[in-house]
């Protein structure tokens, strides 16, 4: 039998559900995401999606949330947009339901641990940035996966910016504050609509400054930028290094790379990876304690 884990990258609008075996991607589904549910029909619809998608080969469940949480415990504990699933004790509720091994993790998190374990980039410090809904980074630190207390390490889009946080303006938001659709504003400046290419350049400085924060905090080798706006990459990624070189000064810059996302669904792989580093983890504590 071909053992495999089911794998859920939960966003603020879209889920995607996965089963993962050997790190063999298969069976992607995709979901809108109830984010303005009340906790019970948030609760249930994550259940929904596994029960639609789990297979008798099915030997684990990994999920990434877009949240702060309590990752031992696997306690969602705040989750910005997806504004009324607090304190849900995910990981309990999912094992008693399914009779699983559950892990949960912050999808940020997931991401980065992704691109660290799979992607083309061999480095010991790697930061992944995801673009969507918001925008929150995940920190691979000297080879380990850094979280911080309640995995909050990484939540950049909360950093108070201008007039508001950085998630206003480095992250889809920045678009719905303008009173227009990203998708919309990339297939405008696919065709070189001025306006689309300026709001573009706007929101990649916003970007750069936000990746300026983090370089000199953490001084990494490369930050990979995944999440869908980064499929607009082409569109801001000038403006972007512009904003960076300017705030880092030339040294600081040239020792990062800041480069897309190749790797397809960095996010699910790395929930594969985190439930796998888990359960070595504790057999690993299993064996130390019988010895």
């Amino acid at each position: 039998m071909n053992h495999s884990l089911l794998c859920i990258d939960l966003g603020g609008t879209k889920a995607l559900v996965a089963s993962v075996a050997h790190t063999q991607v298969e069976q992607v589904r995709q979901y809108a995401v109830p984010s303005q549910a009340n906790l019970n029909q948030v609760n249930a619809f994550v259940i929904r999606l596994i029960e639609e998608n789990l297979t008798a080969e099915a030997t684990g469940i990994a999920i990434g949330v877009p949240s702060t949480l309590d990752v031992y415990s696997g306690t969602v504990l705040t989750t910005q947009n997806i504004p009324n699933w607090q304190n849900v004790p995910l990981k309990g509720l999912l094992e008693q339901r399914f009779s699983l091994p559950v892990v949960v993790h912050n999808d940020a998190n997931c991401f980065a641990f992704g691109e660290y374990l799979y992607g083309e980039h061999h480095a010991n410090n790697l930061i992944g940035v995801c673009l969507g809904t918001g925008i929150g980074a995940g920190f691979v630190l000297n080879g380990s996966l850094y979280t911080g207390n309640h995995s909050a390490a990484g939540e950049l889009g909360n950093l108070s910016y201008l007039d508001g946080i950085i998630e206003d303006y480095a992250s889809g938001q920045f678009f719905g504050r303008q009173g227009v659709e990203g998708r919309w504003l990339a297939e405008q400046a696919r065709s070189g609509d001025p306006f689309a290419l300026q709001q573009f350049e706007t929101f990649g400085s916003h970007v750069g400054h936000a990746l300026a924060q983090v370089v000199m905090v953490l001084n990494p080798d490369v930050i990979v930028l995944g999440g869908s706006v980064t499929h607009s990459y082409d569109y801001f990624n000038a403006a972007l290094e512009a904003k960076m070189q300017q705030l880092l000064g030339n040294a600081l810059y040239q020792s990062v790379r800041v480069i897309p996302s190749t790797l397809n669904h960095a996010p699910l792989l790395g929930a594969y990876g985190l439930f796998q580093h888990n359960k070595i983890n504790h057999d690993n504590k299993e064996l130390a304690n019988e010895v």
